[in-house]
């Protein structure tokens, strides 16, 4: 007779242990997307708190954008020496003020020889007079909305792990939907006197019930902009044998092709003018020329539509300043305008500020889900003798741990800014080694947000003193603001009693239900 397979003792629990890794790493990877969108809800307004000290800019002319695109063609001249091949540009680009980004900015790509390692880009903001003014920095915000979007990884594999991330929170809402036939009906039902636990399972409950839209609507859009890769390649081998250039022409304005032949450059005044004749309805916030000063050159200018989802609009010109070709976003089929519609959807950009603190509120209840979600689960596992007392410290390590890297980043960012990857995932390592040798949950969760407030402080205090004043008016205000909030949350969230605190009836151990 066969004899059953049967694994030892010592293998299930090996497998339990890699299981419950397993869970803990995915719900670390859901927290931390989470956690860094609700920053990311205000990336126009951190790019200005990195330089807070840059005027404000209401309005330019088209005169001043073509002295702009002149400004910046020379200089780039004067660096590599007119006549020079280096001295070859792929784009110039000029970014005109918005209400989100009240900022004159020129750029100028460098074009670079095939194999040749990408250049430098030159970016500047422009002073009042016309000259360059100080160069572009916006590196903490490119690292925190990378950090959401891709975790920092390269490539199309790091979007992609966050599109697949995206479709995991669809599932585990619609799961947690389904396994809580009466969670509509409860809506409103808070057990407060019925101990931590309960409130935590009762809060995640209605969080989940009142934000059920909200979620499925950030996990769906995160999903299809962080799966537009694979879809995109999928469809040009389903549609276009392969070509994916054939279905990004159709979502995107291509650019002409090089001549590498010299012209005089371009005037875009004239290009601008008719634009805003031709297209009243739409706010121009972008102008570039692909291969300025050569026979290809061509001017494209994107746009923002008032009042739509599907929000960006674009046209292009050719060098004799006639319209080629329209993007037309806005009037597309029904697949082209939900596509276009997913990135204001995502990130909260319509509606103004309302909106932005509306995703803020909802951001933190998604957080707070994640969080509370896991809480519960090491509750059962500790009411049913199988306590998780490491991967709970690990656990926590992530929940506060993140928060600290992240706001240490932001610290780092003023002295060293190319290092932000590599402090952060450096210091989230640190971190959880220092909750794996902790003598209990409680001093993870109090030791970690008592080193957050901290690091928000010191935040704080290193803007201003950058700043001054500057750093108390506009968006440095609002982004400030947040950091002064969160802090004082955090010191209320510490008081004896509170459910974000061990209450002084609690035993401060690993059996503890102090949540997270």
């Amino acid at each position: 007779m066969a004899r059953s397979f049967r694994l030892s003792s010592n293998s299930l629990r090996a497998n339990l242990k890699a299981h419950s890794g397993l869970g803990l790493f995915i719900a670390a990877l859901l927290y931390l997307v989470c956690m860094t969108g609700v920053v990311s809800v205000y990336y126009p307004d951190i790019e200005q708190w990195e330089q807070a000290d840059i005027a404000a800019t209401q309005t330019v002319t088209p005169a001043q954008i073509q002295a702009a695109v002149e400004t910046i063609y020379e200089h780039h001249q004067q660096q590599t020496g007119k006549g020079d091949k280096a001295g070859a540009l792929e784009d110039i680009w000029v970014n005109m003020p918005t209400t989100d980004m009240p900022r004159f900015i020129v750029g100028a790509s460098p074009a670079r020889a095939e194999g040749e390692a990408k250049r430098e880009k030159l970016e500047f903001h422009l002073n009042s007079n016309g000259s360059l003014g100080p160069a572009v920095a916006h590196e903490w915000t490119h690292f925190v909305v990378k950090l959401h979007y891709a975790l920092t990884l390269p490539g199309v594999w790091g979007i992609t792990l966050v599109g697949v991330i995206g479709m995991v929170l669809v599932a585990m809402t619609i799961s947690g939907i389904l396994a809580h036939p009466n969670i509509f009906k409860d809506a409103f039902a808070l057990r407060i006197n019925r101990g931590a636990r309960q409130q935590q399972v009762d809060m995640h409950n209605r969080i989940g019930v009142w934000a059920t839209p909200f979620i499925l609507a950030i996990a769906l859009t995160g999903a299809l902009i962080g799966l537009s890769q694979v879809l995109l390649f999928t469809f040009a081998t389903g549609f276009h044998k392969g070509d994916t250039t054939a279905i990004s022409n159709q979502l995107y304005m291509p650019h002409p092709q090089p001549t590498h032949e010299p012209a005089p450059l371009l005037d875009v005044a004239p290009i601008v003018e008719k634009f805003q004749r031709d297209y009243p309805h739409l706010n121009a916030y972008f102008l570039a020329i692909h291969y300025p000063a050569t026979t290809a050159q061509a001017v494209e200018i994107g746009a923002y539509v008032p009042n739509r989802l599907a929000w960006y609009d674009a046209v292009q010109y050719n060098a004799a300043g006639e319209e080629t070709k329209r993007l037309g976003w806005p009037d597309g089929d029904l697949g082209m305008q939900i596509y276009a519609s997913t990135y204001r959807l995502h990130f909260g950009h319509f509606g103004g500020l309302p909106v932005k603190i509306l995703y803020t509120l909802l951001g933190l209840g998604l957080c707070f889900i994640c969080a509370t979600g896991m809480n519960i689960w090491f509750r059962r596992q500790q009411q049913a003798g199988n306590p998780r007392a490491v991967t709970e410290r690990l656990w926590l390590a992530a929940v506060w741990g993140f928060p600290c890297a992240l706001v240490l980043t932001g610290i780092s960012s003023f002295w060293w800014p190319q290092a932000s990857v590599a402090l952060f995932w450096g210091g989230s390592v640190l971190l959880a080694a220092g909750a794996l040798v902790a003598k209990s949950r409680r001093q993870v969760s109090i030791g970690l947000r008592l080193l957050l407030i901290a690091l928000i402080a010191l935040l704080l205090t290193a803007h201003i003193a950058r700043f001054g004043s500057a750093a108390l008016s506009g968006a440095s205000l609002l982004v400030n603001g947040w950091w002064l909030i969160a802090a004082l949350a955090l010191i209320v969230g510490l008081k004896p009693g509170l459910p974000l605190a061990t209450s002084k009836r609690q035993i401060p151990t690993e059996t503890s239900s102090d949540p997270a």
